[in-house]
C-alpha cells in the first residue's frame, strides 16, 4: 500500500464543502486555487473519494439548468460522521462469544469480514490465552483440517476482551 504525506486537502474540501449548498468540481476548484490539471486532477480524486464513502451526495441534474446532464452537481452530507476506529475486532469477539465452540471460517461466515482480520484476533487471544483450541475437523472443502476453538472462561473473555 502507497502512503501519501498529509497535505490537509481532504480538510480544506469539508470545510469548504460543508458551507455550501449544491455546488460542482470547478467551483471546488476556484474555491480551493487549483491552478494546473495535476492539481485538478488531485482534487477530482478527493471528490470523488468523498462520493464514495457519503460524504458527499451526487445530485440528479437539474432539468431546468442549460447545462443538465453535463456538470455534476454535489451536495455535502452534513450528517455524514467518519467510522470510529477498532470497530472490526468488537464484532469478531461478539460472534466468538455466542458461537460458544467454533472455528475461523465459522466466524467468517457469521460476520462478513476478510479472514486475515480474524486470523490476527485468534492469534492474538491464544497467546493471552482467553481462547485455546479443541480439536479439529475436515476442512468444507474436503481438503485439510480446521482448528475448532473454545472459550474457556466466558466470564473472564466477557470482562477482559469485550468491554
Amino acid at each position: 500500500m502507497c502512503s501519501r504525506p498529509k497535505t490537509g486537502l481532504a480538510g480544506r474540501i469539508r470545510e469548504w464543502a460543508s458551507a455550501q449548498g449544491v455546488f460542482t468540481a470547478a467551483d471546488l476548484y476556484r474555491a480551493i486555487g487549483v491552478t494546473n490539471d495535476q492539481e485538478r486532477e488531485v482534487v477530482y480524486k478527493a471528490l470523488r473519494d468523498f462520493r464514495r464513502r457519503g460524504e458527499v451526495i451526487l445530485l440528479p441534474p437539474d432539468r431546468r439548468r442549460a447545462d443538465a446532464g453535463r456538470v455534476n452537481r454535489y451536495r455535502y452530507n452534513n450528517a455524514w460522521r467518519r467510522k470510529e476506529r477498532g470497530e472490526i475486532r468488537p464484532v469478531i469477539c461478539k460472534a466468538m462469544y455466542v458461537s460458544g465452540t467454533w472455528s475461523v471460517s465459522d466466524i467468517v461466515r457469521l460476520t462478513g469480514l476478510r479472514r486475515d482480520w480474524i486470523d490476527r484476533v485468534v492469534n492474538q487471544l491464544r497467546a493471552s490465552g482467553h481462547i485455546i483450541q479443541v480439536g479439529r475437523r475436515l476442512c468444507a472443502h474436503g481438503a485439510g483440517a480446521e482448528r475448532i476453538y473454545h472459550i474457556p472462561d466466558r466470564g473472564r473473555f466477557r470482562l477482559e476482551v469485550m468491554r
